[in-house]
């Protein structure tokens, strides 16, 4: 009998949900632990202007976490290739591109080192906040090869066949971030460097146990000797890794202008109150990620079947499972958003950051049904090789109405603007992903 892929199994609905399950948990996982760490770490013990500084920085990693989705690419055209039945040129692919990501993250590290402080300059950091920036980054930039490499075993893990590693590799990250922060931070008393250490020795451990995990010729992705043409396959996933490389550009570079904006209309608080908003909103949208992540390589494998009823079926699967999803994602946010604001402020915090960050998290979740729908439609569209398509989404959704909003709507409205502009570009987004799905309906829908 003929081995079947993990991701080449027909599921029912519910055995769909139990296979998704473990990345979704991961990313929220990840996120609420994040959230927890900041908060609990950073704005308590180091101070609102060590998380006006991390958000400051973070377009930093933002980029190399986009340039990590170049290299996850190969994801897509891998799991077709497993579909494809070419399971040996599946490996080969897989093992050329770590190699050239890890080559690319150990030359742009040394770049960031050696230019380091006019790097901090254009982000940003003020007076007040250019030495916390420069005690994180200083070890930060250090570890971009280890975030680029990580990033692309956990998009892998789910075509490896065990997306239960997803949400292992995530709970280890988290529990060392938080053991290591507490350790150096509250113990030791190394605030931003302290918090870079920790980053650095979880990101280390990840690797480990990656580099071993993909090493067992058990897994149904696996190092291999690398095909001959490395920087042909890179090109191949570059080319399916843009979408999702330019939704995380265009994070990196919205939460920069985000930054830029709140810094004049409202100062050092403003950009603390921002961080807030973005940690915890961003911990309950992360379930979307996780959820695409889990099902596009099965898209994909359905794709290089050549099974268009089958991917007809996993999509109306989807569809119906993102429903449900974002309606949990929602009814967590309305119940926890309170509890987890006091976490991050102290009774005797900044009213003024208070009074932001209480306005802006009411306003949030109005864009957590349509932002579901987006990024939904940009992954199924790149899992079935519809690159154009899940390009102009993405422009639209990340770069074209994202800085729309921000820099029009507090001109207009003033910080409460700020927090209105995601809503309102998810909602403009979603009127290209209407029109998209409905002009496929008749392939895929």
């Amino acid at each position: 009998m003929e081995k079947v892929n993990t991701i080449g199994k027909i599921y029912t609905t519910k055995e769909l949900i139990r296979f998704a399950a473990p990345p979704v948990l991961a990313q929220f996982s990840m996120s609420l632990l994040s959230t927890l760490d900041d908060g609990l770490f950073l704005s308590r013990y180091v101070g609102t202007n060590a998380l006006a500084a991390f958000s400051i920085a973070w377009p930093v990693f933002m980029t190399f976490i986009a340039i990590s989705e170049l290299f996850n690419g190969a994801s897509v055209f891998c799991s077709t290739k497993m579909g494809e039945g070419k399971e040996d040129e599946a490996n080969r692919n897989f093992t050329s591109v770590i190699i050239m990501a890890a080559l690319f993250g150990c030359v742009v590290s040394l770049l960031d080192f050696l230019f380091l402080d006019p790097l901090i300059v254009f982000l940003g950091g003020t007076e007040i906040l250019f030495p916390y920036i420069k005690a994180f980054l200083s070890i930060g930039v250090w570890y971009i090869p280890l975030v680029l490499v990580n990033h692309i075993f956990a998009r892998f893990y789910v075509p490896a066949g065990n997306s239960r590693m997803s949400l292992y590799i995530t709970l280890i990250n988290s529990l060392c971030n938080f053991f290591f922060d507490w350790l150096f931070i509250v113990r030791m008393g190394l605030g931003m460097t302290g918090s870079a250490c920790a980053n650095l020795i979880a990101n280390i451990v990840v690797f480990i146990i990656g580099v071993i995990f993909f090493s067992r010729k058990s897994s149904e992705i696996h190092f291999s000797r690398p095909d001959g043409s490395m920087f042909s396959t890179v090109w191949q996933s570059i080319r399916f890794g843009f979408p999702p490389f330019l939704t995380n550009v265009a994070v990196a570079v919205n939460t920069f202008i985000a930054n830029q904006v709140l810094l004049y209309v409202s100062g050092e608080d403003g950009v603390s109150a921002y961080t807030i908003i973005n940690n915890i909103q961003f911990m309950f949208m992360s379930g979307v990620w996780g959820l695409t992540g889990a099902v596009s390589p099965i898209v994909s494998y359905a794709y290089g079947e050549k099974n268009r009823e089958k991917i007809r079926t996993i999509i109306r699967q989807i569809i119906t499972v993102t429903g449900g999803l974002i309606i949990l994602i929602i009814l967590s946010y309305l119940l926890g958003k309170t509890p987890l604001l006091k976490i991050y402020l102290k009774s005797d915090a900044s009213e003024h950051v208070r009074r932001m960050a209480n306005q802006g998290l009411t306003i949030a979740p109005i864009g957590f049904l349509f932002f579901g729908y987006n990024v939904l439609a940009i992954d199924t569209f790149l899992a079935l090789h519809q690159k154009k398509t899940s390009t102009i989404l993405s422009v639209l959704e990340n770069i074209v109405f994202a800085n729309l909003t921000i820099l029009t709507l507090p001109y207009l409205f003033g910080v409460t603007g700020v927090w209105f502009a995601f809503p309102v570009a998810e909602i403009l987004t979603f009127g290209g992903t209407l029109y998209f799905m409905l002009r496929s309906r008749s392939l895929y829908f």
